[in-house]
């Protein structure tokens, strides 16, 4: 029988520090491995990870309880675990297909405005289950006929499908019952139009998740928005855990990436409740509308105003990120994060992978590659510069533009252009600022001093962000003329 160690810990083994790296480390740990591999720690590692989620208040109640039945279902019967994947990814489909809530207002307002009383739930599924249709019948068609243009380029064959589609539902009088259910479509479908995309690209690979499955992948039960974390059944099964051991130490790195979460919210909570509150500093959306109005706040809030929504931006996607990730690691998935110290940044570039890892991903599967692969091959400063502009460009306006077309709808299209004006030069701007960034070439070395090499870029970074952020508007309010005086008025120009 094996004797048990009672001598007493390490002096300093119970400190703070100590017990943070233990903490850090637990998933190397190989005690805790074993334990969360038994029965009772599985299950008592789920609940902890529920804890957390609901500690956050970051979602809804009914979104808490789709993520615990789906994770202790995945626990229980783990062969079972994509078809529990895909069944509860389907369900939150049907009841959740839309990803912003401006294409939920649109939903509703057309049902009222039928004459025939069709509820907006029914018109909903109905707009589900034919956007369904259209996935699975996309992908079974391109996997049997690879060698079409079709085939090949899915991005831009399913985008001219869907705005043929969106022009159609345009074209014909709003009251009509064909515009609503082809504008519902609609919606269904660019919700999860980077999820189909992601699906019919894996087919071209030697992944052999099977069809059914890629298409009941269209809007993930662990949520988010139009951006693909973990992209699709063939990049997760990229991070898919070896053996029960893998699969423990995942499952501890999703509980660590919670309880960051967590923190990361308190921090944010906090943040709000000191600037926001107790010192006046009006939030910058607030601010640049009372300058434009003529009732502008201090210089000196104003400023403050712009560098507190840079970090705080940077705790929301944070926020947000880890608890997806979280929730698709608890699933046996080590997928990357989506946010990882972008504060450390020193170029452009290296804040983008930082900031919004899948974003910069989507831009760079959809955009980069396939802009780099066919133009300027003779040229390569010129070829990688063209692809980054068609990347943080092209692609990131077409991205926004495609998710907000519900405003053509109910506004004229000279209104609906307008409002896509701060987007456009956000675009523009992100894009000139990373080509720039790539020209000028520097590569500093830790040999040049901290100054030039830590403090220096990483204030490059900071700034050229910050300022960024005053044009990332895709709401209508503030015209771009306002926030570029906005600006200006910072420098009392």
């Amino acid at each position: 029988m094996s004797s048990v160690d009672l001598s007493p810990p390490a002096p300093g083994s119970w400190s703070p520090l100590a017990l943070r790296q233990a903490w850090l480390n637990i998933d190397q740990n190989s005690a805790a491995v074993a334990f969360v591999r038994s029965t009772i720690g599985k299950f008592a590692l789920h609940f902890a990870f529920i804890a957390a989620l609901a500690l956050s208040q970051q979602l809804s109640t009914a979104a808490l309880g789709l993520i615990s039945v789906t994770l202790f279902a995945v626990a229980a019967m783990p062969a079972q675990r994509m078809a529990i994947i895909c069944f509860s990814s389907l369900f939150f489909l049907a009841m959740r297909p839309f990803r912003i809530d401006g294409w939920t207002a649109l939903l509703n307002s057309k049902a009222a405005a039928l004459p025939t009383g069709i509820p907006a739930l029914g018109l909903q599924l109905s707009a589900v289950v034919v956007f369904l249709a259209i996935a699975a019948g996309y992908l079974r068609w391109q996997y049997s006929h690879k060698d079409h243009i079709a085939a090949k380029r899915p991005v831009v064959a399913l985008m001219t499908s869907w705005g043929i589609l969106t022009c159609l539902a345009w074209s014909l009088p709003s009251q009509s019952i064909m515009s609503a259910v082809l504008w519902t479509i609609s919606g269904v479908w660019i919700s999860s139009f980077w999820y189909l995309a992601y699906a019919a690209a894996d087919q071209k690979t030697k992944d052999q998740t099977p069809t059914l499955a890629r298409a009941s992948l269209m809007r993930p039960f662990w949520g988010g928005s139009a951006t693909p974390i973990g992209k699709s059944f063939g990049y997760l099964n990229k991070f898919d855990a070896k053996d029960d051991d893998e699969l423990a130490a995942t499952r501890l790195k999703a509980l660590k990436l919670a309880v960051w979460g967590c923190i990361l919210v308190a921090i944010m909570q906090g943040m709000r409740w000191l600037v926001y509150g107790q010192f006046g500093i009006p939030e910058l959306e607030p601010a640049i509308l009372a300058f434009a109005q003529g009732e502008a706040f201090s210089t000196g809030a104003n400023w403050v105003s712009v560098i507190i929504n840079y970090f705080m931006d940077l705790l929301v996607i944070a926020v947000w990120g880890h608890f997806i990730v979280a929730t698709v690691r608890m699933l046996g998935y080590r997928i990357p994060r989506n946010t990882r110290n972008p504060l450390a940044s020193r170029t452009l570039a290296e804040f983008w992978n930082r900031y919004f890892f899948y974003f910069k991903e989507l831009l760079v599967d959809f955009f980069f590659y396939p802009t780099f692969v066919r133009y300027f091959k003779k040229n390569t400063k010129v070829r990688v510069a063209f692809a980054t502009f068609c990347a943080a460009t092209l692609g990131n306006f077409l991205y926004h533009f495609a998710r907000e077309t519900y405003v053509f709808a109910s506004l004229p299209v000279s209104e609906a252009l307008q409002i896509f004006h701060s987007a456009i030069f956000y675009s523009f701007a992100l894009g000139a600022g990373l080509v720039i960034s790539q020209w000028r070439g520097v590569k500093l070395k830790p040999e040049d001093g901290f100054i030039r090499y830590d403090v220096l870029p990483r204030i490059n970074v900071f700034a050229f962000f910050c300022f960024l952020k005053i044009f990332d508007d895709i709401s209508g309010q503030g015209s771009l003329s306002d926030r570029a005086q906005f600006t200006l008025s910072l420098f009392n120009l």
